[in-house]
């Protein structure tokens, strides 16, 4: 088990000081620890004969029927039922009137009394008329100033203290004194500052959740609780939030160093946080009755009121023209293709939404700075430090250099930073940059030497409160709720803005990846219809070769081998032929030849020649009408495909007649067209369907049909963007239509 009685404060726990369970309380009051549920008396203050005539062991292990008996033990026993929803209550003890504080802690009911003083109603009414024309008063002022010099003259005229001062935390905690009442011949410290080591963290966190704090005598002997450790939990109870708790040895030392007798505070909370203090200090012992302090505490939270409304006010004010701003630059950003310039170069800058001097933004491999910001290497240096030592999504600091290695060299025009980051991984930030403000600050005593140590370790305050005058380096004026608030609006509408270009940046792949995906699917059909062509193709000439080698294995005479040789060359020129065709089919499968224009005569002029045999044989005729003399297609590409539709038109002629074939060339708008019509044997579309452009289909028994030509001429159409057509009624001919667009 802890041994409680051996706590101390020495120079390894002076920040986390167990005032909690210290087990003493003042002499003004005495106090008693009850159990919740029974109401039986656990612990008890040995000053508690002092007040009513009572032996405080006999309370111990007892209800309070002792301190009022029947029907007064009925009342009180009711009062301490219900004392969260009403306190302070005034009890009646022993025929003795007292003021009753009663908390709950830690599953006890902590009973603490007062003795409640006759006559003071007179008081009291007029201090709730000085309260109202306080109130009235207040409302009138808008500067922080004149509200906190009201506040303290108040306070000075009802408690009567000798010096009245209202204390404000900067974000340090350090604290400054902006507003002072003294009398005659008391040390003034107005304007002075106090280390944040004067109100350590325990007595902050205490400060938010115990309001006012009074000691009318800083050298009053302390009372004991006894006993020390609880009987029910075998450790000390909990008086954190007593009224009549003995401060801590430091404090109470601290106050005697300043030369104070009596002191009493009322904490200044804004928005739920501590904001500042009304600290009244007296040169002797005296004590403050509870009406006078509950007044005081009713202007300590007016002021706080009055502190709020008008923060908000102005606040809104300026957060609204803030909005207004971010919402115009946004705007700009949408705009603009570039995230920089709409940042930098438009009507609205970053510069717009706070009071920071300059910027900078880091973004796709890219710095943009304003003027004045710190140099190239220095921002990135900064990002770098970011990346690597701060995980929070917005960082800001007045005093970069008492934080970044470095920073010195630039903390004229950086030592306040707003950080907001884009992209950790990327070290994307938008950053603000404040210069340094160099001023004087008066301190009440050395603040680097708050405390000092004697030989047991034991911490002592400072016993020196002369002026002391530091020139602050290397801070900027302080980043507000509103530059906070607004720079973070503006991150997430530039995230916005940013994963909506991605989004689209996504979309557009996705389709490109579709669009190969769907013509690496096409050039591997192709490929795989290639591979059939070949095997179809050679099997049948390779065959030849082979029954004709056999053929002279069999009879190798003169007579065969003249035979064999004739036909072998058939065999080759079919097989060339082939090999030919089978060219053209791979570079229309693997090819995109879109380039240049091809003159549509010449390519004619070329065919005609290439098919001239069959023309003379057949007597056909060849007409044109070529309105677009260039074809937006490769020479190749056009002479292979006005070859496969010329020689297809010549191939089916009906006998009966002699060919007649017609070649058109037009356009319309950006979109051109080639026709080949003829008046050959037509086909019965309805059966041939989309089958016509098949490999290997064929409709008429010839036996030079290899159903080659069509499909190539569609693959060739297809890798240049472009569609083919077909119009044909049996008996009466076909026409081809060839459909492209101009690059």
């Amino acid at each position: 088990m802890q041994n409680y009685n051996n706590l101390k404060v020495d120079l390894s726990n002076c920040d986390s000081e167990p005032i909690h369970h210290i087990g003493q309380i003042q002499p003004h009051g005495f106090l008693i620890i009850l159990n919740q549920q029974s109401l039986q008396v656990e612990q008890v203050s040995t000053n508690i004969a002092a007040f009513v005539d009572v032996v405080p062991e006999d309370l111990i292990g007892h209800t309070l029927e002792k301190l009022c008996s029947g029907q007064g033990y009925l009342m009180l026993e009711k009062q301490l039922r219900n004392a969260v929803k009403l306190n302070p209550q005034l009890l009646h003890l022993c025929e003795h009137l007292f003021f009753g504080f009663i908390h709950s802690s830690e599953g006890k009911l902590v009973l603490e009394c007062e003795p409640y003083f006759q006559g003071a109603d007179q008081q009291r009414l007029e201090n709730t008329q000085h309260f109202a024309q306080f109130q009235t008063q207040l409302n009138t002022l808008e500067g922080l100033g004149e509200q906190a010099q009201l506040v303290v003259n108040f306070v000075q005229q009802v408690l009567a203290y000798d010096r009245v001062m209202l204390y404000v935390f900067d974000e340090d905690w350090n604290g400054e004194v902006i507003a002072e009442n003294v009398k005659d011949g008391v040390n003034s410290y107005l304007y002075h500052h106090f280390p944040a080591s004067d109100i350590p963290a325990p007595a902050r966190t205490l400060l938010e959740k115990k309001h006012v704090r009074q000691i009318p005598d800083v050298q009053a002997q302390p009372v004991k609780i006894i006993p020390y450790i609880s009987p029910s939990t075998g450790a000390p109870s909990n008086i954190l939030l007593s009224e009549l708790r003995n401060p801590s040895e430091i404090h109470l030392e601290y106050l005697q160093n300043m030369g104070v007798h009596a002191s009493l505070s009322f904490s200044i909370l804004v928005k739920g946080k501590l904001w500042g203090l009304i600290a009244c200090h007296h040169l002797s012992p005296i004590f403050i009755d509870y009406w006078k302090r509950q007044v005081c505490y009713l202007v300590a939270k007016a002021f706080a009121n009055a502190i709020m409304a008008t923060h908000e006010k102005r606040d809104l004010d300026i957060f609204e023209l803030y909005k207004q701003r971010e919402e115009a630059l946004v705007q700009q950003l949408n705009k603009s293709g570039d995230i920089s310039q709409g940042l930098f170069s438009g009507d609205l800058t970053l510069l717009d939404i706070t009071q920071s001097a300059s910027a900078a933004i880091y973004i796709n491999n890219q710095l943009t700075r304003t003027a004045n910001a710190p140099e190239e290497h220095e921002v990135m240096a900064i990002i770098e430090w970011l990346a690597e030592h701060r995980s929070d999504r917005v960082f800001s600091t007045r005093t970069l250099s008492k934080l970044m290695p470095g920073a010195e060299a630039f903390q004229n025009k950086a030592s306040g930073l707003l950080a907001l980051e884009i992209s950790r991984y990327n070290k994307e930030y938008i950053l603000y940059f404040k210069p340094e403000i160099r001023e004087t600050i008066t301190w009440a005593g050395n603040p680097e030497k708050p405390m000092t140590a004697k030989t047991e370790a034991r911490i002592h305050p400072r016993k020196s409160f002369k002026n002391w005058e530091e020139i602050v380096k290397g801070k900027s004026h302080p980043w507000t709720l509103n530059e906070l608030e607004i720079t973070q609006i503006l991150l997430k509408d530039l995230t916005a803005i940013l994963l909506r270009n991605q989004a689209d940046q996504l979309k557009n792949l996705n389709k490109d990846l579709r669009n190969n995906a769907h013509e690496l699917q096409t050039k591997n059909r192709r490929l795989e219809d290639f591979a059939h062509i070949i095997t179809h193709n050679l099997r049948s000439p390779l065959s030849n070769m082979k029954g004709l080698y056999n053929l002279y294995q069999a009879e190798p005479s003169q007579k065969v081998a003249s035979e064999v040789m004739s036909r072998m060359h058939v065999v080759v020129e079919n097989m060339s032929e082939t090999i030919h065709d089978l060219n053209l089919l791979l570079k229309s499968a693997l090819d995109q030849q879109t380039d240049g224009a091809a003159d549509v005569a010449e390519a004619l002029r070329k065919q005609e020649q290439n098919l001239q045999p069959v023309i003379a044989e057949s007597n056909a005729t060849i007409r044109t009408e070529l309105a677009v003399l260039a074809f937006p297609v490769s020479k190749v590409y056009l002479e292979s495909i006005m070859h496969n539709l010329l020689s297809n038109a010549l191939k089916y002629r009906d006998e009966s007649r002699e060919p007649e074939i017609l070649v058109k060339t037009w356009e319309n708008d950006a979109t051109v067209f080639l026709s080949v019509s003829d008046n050959g044997l037509g086909m019965n579309m309805e059966n041939v369907g989309s089958k016509i452009f098949g490999l290997y289909q064929t409709f008429h028994q010839k036996k030079e049909s290899k159903g080659l030509g069509l499909y190539l001429t569609k693959m060739q159409v297809e890798s240049l963007g472009g569609r083919i057509m077909v119009e044909s009624e049996q008996g009466l001919g076909t026409t081809f239509t060839v459909q492209l667009h101009r690059q």
